[in-house]
């Protein structure tokens, strides 16, 4: 027998976890390639509207982060890269590219990138496509002025963060609520969050479910910031045996149902109408696949 609880919302969000997609694209508003020069609008390494002191680390590196908004980096770390020849990779990248006209009129950035060197960070939100030869940048401070890298700086720049993995034990350290063969780790994470949209407060959390391969595909569910709905962020562009896809949904409820298995959740409400199930969310937590902390 099954028990059916529905979840209604009134706030917005993010919703968990599934295998499809609706692709989320925008332009980055190209234009032609010229000459590749350092540029004195950007602001250089020594503009202190971008820069800041950074004493927490003495050693010059790059720490990588999933782009989740506009106007501040993610908190989660994603990688890092310490080597000389990574952090040059990204400082030239940034001397070197050109400024874009107009106004910035895209989708969520790829990565937050935050560039520490010679004691100071530029902080910079990225967006690489997989199928294009040149990706670009903002500052964290300016979202709305894009930069163009060159060719050469894509190339590295998409090579060095293609090398970085990130692990179960990551995850878990991040706060993740993580999903692998193994079982399932912070589950009480999860448990807070539903908590917390029972009592229609604002809140997230973010599922990462591990294929077989042990490659993470991403799931961020944000409930109650702008509206009465949940918004689901979906993230398959770190699982190179599947096909890349990036979505976001906005849904009304978010629906368990106690099964012999455990306990399934999905979102319904969704698209135009609020009509639709997502088909890109469906996690299932089983009553004996949960993981104790050590």
């Amino acid at each position: 027998m099954k028990t059916l609880r529905t979840f209604k919302l009134t706030n917005k969000g993010l919703v968990l976890l599934g295998l499809m997609m609706v692709v989320l694209l925008a332009s980055c508003g190209s234009g032609k390639d010229g000459d590749v020069k350092e540029s004195s609008e950007m602001g250089g390494r020594g503009t202190t509207s971008v820069m800041e002191e950074d004493s927490s680390q003495s050693q010059d590196h790059v720490t990588i982060h999933r782009g989740q908004t506009f106007g501040k980096v993610n908190s989660s770390i994603f990688g890092t890269l310490d080597s000389v020849e990574e952090v040059e990779g990204f400082d030239e990248a940034i001397r070197k590219a050109i400024k874009m006209p107009g106004i910035m009129d895209v989708r969520e950035p790829d990565y937050d990138a935050v560039i520490h060197l010679d004691g100071k960070s530029t902080s910079i939100h990225l967006w690489l496509e997989s199928d294009s030869t040149r990706g670009m940048f903002t500052y964290i401070t300016d979202t709305g002025t894009g930069y163009k890298l060159t060719e050469k700086s894509t190339a590295q720049l998409k090579e060095s963060i293609g090398q970085l993995r990130y692990t179960p034990e990551q995850a878990m350290d991040n706060g993740d609520v993580v999903l692998s063969l193994g079982g399932i780790a912070n589950r009480e994470i999860w448990d807070k969050f539903m908590m917390e949209v029972k009592k229609k407060k604002p809140a997230s959390v973010q599922l990462t479910t591990y294929t077989k391969e042990g490659s993470p595909i991403f799931s961020d569910l944000e409930y109650g910031d702008q509206g009465e709905f949940f918004r689901h962020r979906f993230d398959t562009t770190h699982d190179p045996m599947g096909m890349p896809i990036k979505s976001v949904e906005f849904c009304k409820e978010l629906v368990a149902e106690q099964t012999e298995q455990g306990i399934e959740y999905r979102l319904n409400g969704c698209g135009e109408g609020d009509a639709q199930e997502s088909e890109t969310f469906y996690v299932l937590f089983p009553f004996d696949r949960v993981i104790q902390d050590n």
